[in-house]
């Protein structure tokens, strides 16, 4: 039950974030990033997504994370460097969280409901 409720929490955070990408130069990209991440999230907290979907996930947003680092860490505050990199640092970072989430969902003991495929299955 309480990974039901994370799950849904950190779906309904997804979602914030991608509500906040409406001024990115980008936010297409972003905004579609943070709905597939709150629906991924959702449906794995439900034991819906198979850890094939996990893992890509997790695999692609890592290196996501790791392309998009800035060559020079500024912060993530305006003002507080070149806008560039603190935009490329809030992006990347993004994606980490992201990667992680799913990884987690991924390991996580009773994720997916067994089915048994037994001929002597009568129940269904």
């Amino acid at each position: 039950m309480l990974r039901k409720i994370i799950g849904i929490i950190l779906g309904l955070v997804f979602i914030s974030f991608a509500a906040m990408q409406y001024n990115d130069p980008d936010a297409t990209v972003w905004i579609l990033i943070y709905l597939y991440a709150a629906a991924i999230t959702i449906l794995a907290a439900f034991g819906k997504v198979p850890v094939l979907v996990l893992a890509i996930t997790t695999v692609t947003c890592l290196l996501g994370a790791f392309y998009m680092w800035p060559e020079k860490y500024e912060g993530l505050e305006v003002g507080g460097g070149d806008i560039k990199n603190i935009e490329e640092a809030r992006e990347a970072l993004g994606l980490l969280l992201i990667g992680v989430i799913m990884f987690l969902y991924a390991i996580m003991p009773g994720r997916v409901q067994k089915i048994n495929h037994s001929p002597y299955n009568t129940k269904g």
